[in-house]
């Protein structure tokens, strides 16, 4: 689901929760969704799949390094800060400017309607020995609870191992490991590396936004950062 239809969605949620007396609570460390939701995201224009397609060719025949070069051309503020290994971001800015002629980073510049609501930001801060050491324990028991059966599933239904879903963290080194190309145990030091590396990447998303209220959590239990939350939302002023 891209960014832009989750926000649409979870808005309707809201607001019929809203609409029973309640409030939602969301959840989630994707800071992109998140900021869809919360302050909006510009509407990209539908991409063909033929221009899909024959930029993914060039990709492999050309290298990423053309395809940036190419963008700086055409969209030098959407180029500006790339490296080839950004070729995910490189690729939807190429698909925007050949399937519209507009610039994807005009396109950004365009928000839609804020949300009806105001939100109130909590963050849990925990110390990165402890954070990294959860990171272990989450991805030794993924590997327990069948992590690797899973993906041989996904595989056998067809589904191709290039799909964005496929190449997020887990399931592209699990794929690695059935294609043969890493051995087991490689496969599970570098899902953990990499969920560590994407960790690091959240809270220096999250760190940039001075709306977040943040909270010590590394001697709390649930109930207490529960808690600790309620006291906040208590003395945090509130906007109707």
């Amino acid at each position: 689901m891209s960014a832009g239809a989750y926000s649409r969605l979870a808005r309707n949620i809201a607001a019929e929760i809203f609409s029973r007396g309640r409030v939602p609570i969301i959840v989630g460390g994707s800071g992109l969704y998140l900021r869809a939701l919360i302050d909006g995201l510009f509407e990209a224009p539908e991409v063909d799949e033929e221009t899909r397609t024959n930029l993914k060719k060039r990709l492999h025949s050309e290298g990423a390094e053309k395809l940036l070069e190419e963008l700086k051309r055409i969209d030098p503020e959407a180029a500006e800060g790339l490296l080839p290994q950004n070729y995910k971001r490189i690729l939807r800015a190429l698909e925007v400017w050949y399937s519209s002629g507009r610039k994807i980073s005009e396109l950004r510049e365009l928000r839609p309607d804020p949300p009806d609501f105001t939100t109130l930001q909590f963050g849990l801060q925990v110390e990165r020995k402890e954070l990294y050491h959860r990171i272990e324990q989450r991805v030794d028991g993924m590997i327990e609870q069948g992590l690797v059966d899973e993906v041989k599933e996904i595989l056998r239904r067809g589904f191709d191992p290039g799909f964005n879903s496929l190449q997020t963290v887990g399931y592209k080194e699990v794929i690695s490991y059935l294609e043969q190309r890493i051995p087991f145990e490689e496969m599970v030091a570098l899902i953990k590396m990499n969920t560590r590396r994407y960790a690091k990447r959240q809270m220096t998303w999250f760190r940039k936004d001075g709306r977040i209220n943040w909270i010590e959590s590394d001697n709390k239990t649930p109930v207490g950062i529960a808690e600790e939350i309620y006291r906040l939302v208590g003395s945090l002023p509130q906007k109707v």
